[in-house]
């Protein structure tokens, strides 16, 4: 099939499943925009520009005339970083609730497409139970159940104020060191069996690195005199999305030993910070069993958006 055919039965299937694919939207917890106009705006547009543009690849999986379309992106940067190409599937796209066909497609796409040294990873919406269900014995792995969080009600935000500072170049030393000795074990990287714990603490020691040059839009840090930085919180500005201002966290560590309370003061600053950019809503994640995490952003106002799961495989 040539990519012009297959980009014509991408779009007419999405539009088929339209309404079940809300779920996809990172923004489906705006409950005041219409769902259809949301997954359309948000999801659809934006997975078909990839597409066009060779962003996306979509390879194809038949199966007693069930057509299944893998559409996969590569991340290049973290491929660079981990020696081996690092794919995320955006979308496994199908159109029936056969268990038995989905599992066999899942398969044949393992056999046929991942090549050796290859990994994939898919973060799965937890309303699609057949998806779940069928990837779940293919050889992918579960490696994370994901909360997605959200604040709304920024312009009345008030609380406390707290001495904080932007990070500087000079701060990236410690605060590699500070990412990697308060690794959470359970976020994707170190909770896959496919990175060893050295490359997912430098990893994320390298991201902190990368935010603090410019690929967060801010890194907020303690400025206690003194004391050199314990933590940091990294976030991006809002952007626009339907007329609404949407800010999102990036990245945090915090080392508690001697200060204790800080992400969320960290957090709170952040807000302060988010709320003179006229943000309307601040998005964040973390895992079900990251219970101070989920303590933090509760007590800062932040709702549970949706849930999702990570399963990933590695071809070896």
């Amino acid at each position: 099939m040539n990519p012009d055919q297959t980009l014509s039965l991408v779009k007419s299937l999405l539009e088929e499943r339209k309404i079940e694919l809300s779920v996809y939207s990172p923004f489906n917890f705006l409950h005041q925009i219409d769902p259809d106009k949301l997954c359309e705006e948000t999801f659809i547009k934006p997975l078909l520009q990839d597409i066009l543009t060779g962003i996306c690849k979509v390879d194809e999986v038949i199966v007693k005339g069930h057509k299944h379309f893998f559409i996969y992106k590569n991340l290049k940067w973290d491929s660079d970083y981990f020696k081996f190409k690092v794919n995320r599937i955006e979308l496994i796209l199908f159109n029936h609730n056969d268990l038995k066909v989905l599992n066999i497609a899942l398969r044949r796409f393992i056999k046929d497409f991942i090549r050796p040294g290859e990994y994939f990873f898919i973060n799965i919406p937890c309303e699609e139970i057949i998806l779940i269900q069928a990837i779940s014995d293919t050889g992918f792995r579960l490696v994370e159940t994901r909360l997605n969080f959200y604040l709304s009600n920024i312009k009345k935000y008030q609380a406390q104020r707290y001495p904080v500072r932007k990070a500087n170049e000079e701060d990236i030393q410690i605060l590699k060191k500070i990412a990697s000795r308060m690794r959470n074990k359970y976020d994707r990287v170190h909770a896959d069996s496919s990175f060893r714990t050295e490359q997912a603490d430098s990893y994320l020691g390298t991201f902190v690195e990368e935010s603090i040059k410019g690929f967060a839009d801010m890194v907020i840090i303690p400025d206690i005199d003194g004391v050199e930085p314990f933590g940091f919180l990294a976030a991006n500005n809002p952007v626009k999305v339907l007329g609404l201002n949407i800010a999102r966290l990036v990245l945090a560590a915090v080392d508690n030993s001697n200060h204790k309370g800080w992400l969320f003061k960290l957090l709170s600053e952040v807000i302060y910070a988010l709320k003179n950019k006229s943000t309307d809503y601040l998005t964040t994640i973390t895992q079900a069993s990251n219970k101070p995490a989920i303590h933090t952003w509760e007590k800062a106002g932040f709702k549970l958006a949706y849930t999702t799961h990570i399963f990933s495989f590695l071809n070896k």
